[in-house]
Formats: C-alpha cells, structure tokens, sequence
C-alpha cells in the first residue's frame, strides 16, 4: 500500500502577510466602538453635507447644524411633555390648593349640583371650579366620550376627544383648571363664570 506524500506547505511569510493585511481582518466587526454617539451622529452628519453640498460646506456647517438639531430634538421632547403633562410646567404651592388630588375623585359618587351651589352660595369659587371640572368629566364619561378612570390626569382625556368643536373648549377648560390648581391667586366670581361656560360650551359641543 503506497501511502500518499503530505503535500500542504505551512509558508511563514505568507502567513504573517495575511496577519497584517486589514482586509483579512475579520475581529474588528466584533470590537467595541471608541467613538462617542455624538462624535457618530457628526460623522454620519459630515457624510450627508459632503455628498449634497460638497466638502468645503460641510467642514463649515457641520458643527452649528449637530447643534441645532440638538436644540430640536430637546424642544420636541419637552414640547411633547408640555402637552402630555402640562402640570409639570406649571408653578406648584407647598401646599396643594384645594386640598385634593383630582386623579383619586371618583366622579359618579358626587352630587354635583349640590355641591357647586354650596360652594358657590359661600364664596367658595375655587371648590366650585373643581366640581364644574369634575362634573364635565362625569358628562364626557357618560357620553362614552372618555373612558374616565380614577387614576388618569386631567392631560390623559385630552387624547380621548375627537373633534375640534369638542376638545378646543375642553382642552382650554383644562387648561384653565390647571392654572388653578397650581397657581398662586384668588379665584374670583368673574374666573368661576368663565369656567361655568366652558363647560356649557363642552355640553353643547356633544350635541
């Protein structure tokens, strides 16, 4: 039986070639990135200007434009906070001003004629404003227009309301309750009336 000669060459040189040639250099898919995310955004960033505007715009405007679409980006955010929790944005007293937290009221246990003309036959506006709010919530709910829950903010119901007719004097009657609850003023007779009509408003626009 005639064995068969080993023919395979282990060649050093060639091998050490292929060590050192970048192309052949599969572990670096596998390595960690040195570089920062903002340091890859503005390359990413210089890439796009060079290919549209040419080299020597985006050696200039590279940096003032990462800038301002850092400004963006942060005014979106806080922006798309303002609108889901306007109250975060707005003055708040060490103590709470009507002494209650309007997320834990449950609406359908409230006799709200009753206690809006108490309120109001004492000069209590500010109670009174917070039972007209309250009772706009238990009209929306009963008209299936919201789904009222007793943990959900104020903010949360006005992504619930379709309809501009609805939700413009709603949104403005949160708004307004929101300011008195956190704010820092009297509550007169002439705010409570401007409320008063809101909520009207909010009635009709459910016909």
């Amino acid at each position: 039986m005639t064995l068969l000669a080993d023919t395979i060459v282990y060649d050093i040189k060639k091998i050490a070639g292929y060590q050192s040639d970048t192309n052949y250099d599969y572990g670096y898919q596998f390595q960690a990135s040195e570089r920062s995310i903002l340091e890859m955004i503005n390359e990413w960033l210089n890439r796009l200007l060079r290919t549209v505007f040419g080299g020597e715009f985006a050696e200039k405007y590279t940096s003032p434009l990462l800038i301002v679409l850092f400004i963006l980006v942060i005014t979106a955010i806080i922006y798309f906070l303002y609108l889901k929790r306007p109250e975060l944005f707005m003055r708040k007293k060490k103590v709470q001003p009507f002494g209650y937290n309007i997320e834990e009221e449950n609406i359908h246990e409230i006799d709200f004629d009753t206690q809006i003309a108490k309120a109001t036959e004492t000069g209590d506006y500010r109670l009174a404003i917070r039972f007209v709010y309250l009772k706009t919530l238990r009209t929306l709910s009963d008209n299936k227009i919201i789904d009222w829950q007793i943990f959900k903010t104020p903010s949360e119901y006005l992504y619930e309301i379709k309809g501009n007719e609805l939700k413009k004097p709603f949104k403005e009657l949160t708004d307004r309750f929101l300011q008195i609850r956190y704010g820092n003023y009297d509550v007169s007779a002439a705010l409570y009336e401007t409320i008063l009509a809101l909520h009207t408003e909010v009635e009709g626009g459910m016909k």
